[in-house]
């Protein structure tokens, strides 16, 4: 009986042990818990769907969240998609900054996929869903 108090003592002890080290390392001071949680936003390219307004074609996109040190050439660009073809250019709009937004503007080419493009002069692209309209 003796023997097992004490085995079982031992192994709370151990398991209190064991436990508070990491608790404590994982808990946040009361400085850390007090300070506001904020979220940096990364530079990045966006490019939104194509709109069609009558007869007429809109794609926005550009660049966003960058220093304003960063100055790339960004291009913005409509297409109708062509399957096993090259697509058709609808319009484009060009524009160098750090932070820029756009619009390619163009008329319908027929009924099909339209999307939107986005590149800058660093390499970067982001393109829309396609979109069927006209």
């Amino acid at each position: 009986m003796i023997k097992r108090r004490i085995l079982t003592g031992t192994l709370a002890a151990v398991a209190v042990a064991g436990l508070a080290t990491p608790m404590a390392a994982a808990a946040p001071s009361s400085a850390q818990a007090s300070a506001p949680q904020t979220k940096v936003k990364a530079c990045e390219l966006y490019a939104d769907n194509v709109v069609q307004t009558g007869n007429d074609l809109s794609g926005a996109g550009g660049r966003r969240g960058c220093a304003a040190d960063d100055s790339q050439t960004v291009t913005v660009t409509t297409y109708k998609w062509v399957n096993n073809g090259s697509d058709v250019k609808v319009g484009s709009a060009t524009q160098s900054a750090a932070n820029v937004d756009l619009t390619a503007r163009g008329t319908c080419k027929g009924k099909g996929f339209y999307y939107t493009y986005t590149q800058d002069s660093a390499g970067g692209e982001k393109y829309s869903p396609r979109v069927e309209m006209c």
